[in-house]
């Protein structure tokens, strides 16, 4: 039966802990490297739900793309969710930026779901490249496709021409730098999630587009490449069913 730092580290071979941004908490969020490994639950997120279904399905490794744990202060809500991995003897692993940040990680998986040609990295973790040139709304509509995304919005001309774009998953789109990135680079269209108003307004001013999508979609692939990693642990991994956007589409 493998350790839970059998598992650890041929994900830390793709992913090292080295290449996560300063902010982060990524690792061993919980548990013990030394503890045996019965089953294995992928995920994006550690919540209640996903630590009840990991209980009820035999593991006692969740691996997720979000800590359990960020920064240096628990919250009630935080503890709450340790004491329950503590009470169902969970060991909870998370691979955060350094997932984003990797090589054939998030942000280049979600470059070649684009088909983004001549990929290179910005700021260690977006990606900027070429697209066959189409306009915003059309583009608008394949990454709404690719992600399954039915709450993507652009900001923008929908008839501008984009041929040159960035990607950044997650809450990219809030990224100030990488909008300043954009306007001395040429870079045509951002994409990323959870924008705010004033990065909207700005990408205006600038002339530039962007198309904001779901923090949730644009990395919710992280269980296949997670699933790819560990192909030698496959016959004790499960993917979770519990793990869904919270957000729900109206129309």
């Amino acid at each position: 039966m493998p350790k839970v730092k059998d598992v650890v580290s041929v994900i830390e071979k793709h992913a090292p802990l080295s290449q996560m941004l300063d902010f982060d908490s990524a690792g061993l969020n919980y548990g013990d490297m030394e503890n045996e490994v019965g089953g294995i639950l992928l995920a994006q997120n550690v919540t209640y739900y996903t630590l009840e279904e990991c209980r009820n399905s035999g593991c006692n490794l969740l691996i997720t793309h979000h800590p359990s744990v960020f920064g240096e202060e628990i919250d009630r809500y935080t503890q709450s969710i340790l004491d329950k991995a503590k009470e169902y003897g969970i060991n909870l692993y998370s691979c955060h930026t350094n997932l984003d940040c990797c090589s054939g990680g998030l942000n280049d998986r979600f470059a070649s779901l684009l088909g983004m040609k001549d990929v290179k990295v910005i700021d260690g973790c977006a990606r900027e490249g070429k697209i066959q040139e189409t306009n915003l709304s059309s583009l608008s509509k394949k990454v709404a496709d690719i992600l399954q995304d039915g709450n993507v919005k652009f900001v923008g001309d929908k008839n501008k021409r984009i041929s040159k774009i960035a990607v950044c998953t997650g809450a990219g789109a809030r990224d100030e730098e990488l909008i300043e990135y954009a306007k001395e680079n040429g870079v045509d269209c951002i994409i990323g999630g959870e924008s705010k108003i004033s990065i909207a307004l700005r990408v205006i001013d600038y002339s530039l587009a962007m198309i904001d999508v779901g923090h949730y979609e644009s990395e919710i692939f992280c269980v296949d490449i997670f699933k790819e990693w560990l192909e030698e642990f496959s016959s004790i991994i499960r993917i979770s069913q519990t793990d869904v956007s919270p957000y729900h589409n109206i129309k």
